[in-house]
């Protein structure tokens, strides 16, 4: 199984680089503070000689991060405007750049409801098509799938951070098995997008327990994927659906609950 950082600047969106060293840090000091409004909508931000000086990078490195910024419809440069902030309609909310940005900057709880709502519309009916065109080849995947994450459920031995990466793995496995088995192209790369959320999603609610599953209730939540699993297999569409949306609703109070202890370690 390929590992994944989901705080890290990358995604399977296509189009989306790692971006490091001095160019990566002056893309975050400047991503950050925009999502974060340090200059409103229509705002000039700062030239770029002024940017050179304040984070001590070359003017080059000035241009290519307007550059990437401008293509996560952040910004937009003119020549006989300057570079100003683009209204928030016109991000890329998706870009995982842009959804760290946002964590940094404080937005968290938005970024939350957000994916939540993703998360509530879509999943109910993807596994409902999935139960109902899925062939016995997709079955073995998604019975598969579940078999890992039972195991790292039941795992007493690894470290909590291990542990924390192999949940996010198997978690994220098991719902992509449902998405093959639909076989769509727009479906899969719908998923790609999102997945990089999820990541984000989930992860922050570890860290916010931390970084152990059983302060954020996953005892129930494993009973509420254990009954989406047992609908599939049985090919009931219409009970797997129920079940996932119930799922999900457990989702969201667990993200809360994680959300509220993040807060409390934060201030505190």
């Amino acid at each position: 199984m390929n590992k994944r950082n989901p705080l890290s600047q990358t995604s399977s969106l296509a189009g989306v680089i790692e971006h490091r060293g001095i160019l990566g840090t002056a893309l975050g000091n400047l991503g950050t503070r925009i999502v974060g409004g340090e200059w409103s909508v229509g705002d000039a931000i700062s030239k770029e000689a002024d940017l050179v000086d304040e984070l001590n990078v070359s003017r080059s490195v000035i241009r290519e991060t307007f550059r990437i910024l401008g293509a996560k419809g952040l910004i937009r440069s003119r020549t006989s405007d300057g570079t100003r902030v683009q209204p928030r309609n016109q991000w890329r909310l998706l870009d995982p750049d842009v959804m760290e940005w946002r964590i940094k900057a404080g937005d968290t709880n938005s970024l939350l409801e957000d994916l939540l709502k993703v998360r509530i519309v879509l999943e109910p009916s993807v596994v409902y098509t999935a139960t109902s065109c899925a062939n016995d080849e997709d079955r073995v995947r998604v019975e598969k799938a579940w078999e890992a994450k039972v195991k790292t459920f039941e795992d007493v031995n690894t470290p909590n951070s291990e542990l924390r990466r192999n949940f996010i793995e198997t978690d994220l496995d098991f719902h992509r098995a449902f998405i093959g088995a639909i076989r769509s192209e727009l479906l899969d790369q719908l998923f790609s997008i999102i997945e990089a959320a999820l990541e984000l999603l989930l992860d922050l609610q570890m860290k916010a327990a931390g970084y152990t599953v059983e302060m954020i209730g996953m005892d129930k939540s494993h009973e509420l994927h254990e009954e989406v699993f047992n609908e599939f297999i049985a090919g009931n569409a219409a009970g797997a659906e129920i079940a996932m949306r119930e799922l999900i609703k457990r989702a969201i109070e667990d993200a809360h609950q994680g959300f509220e202890l993040l807060k409390g370690n934060q201030s505190g």
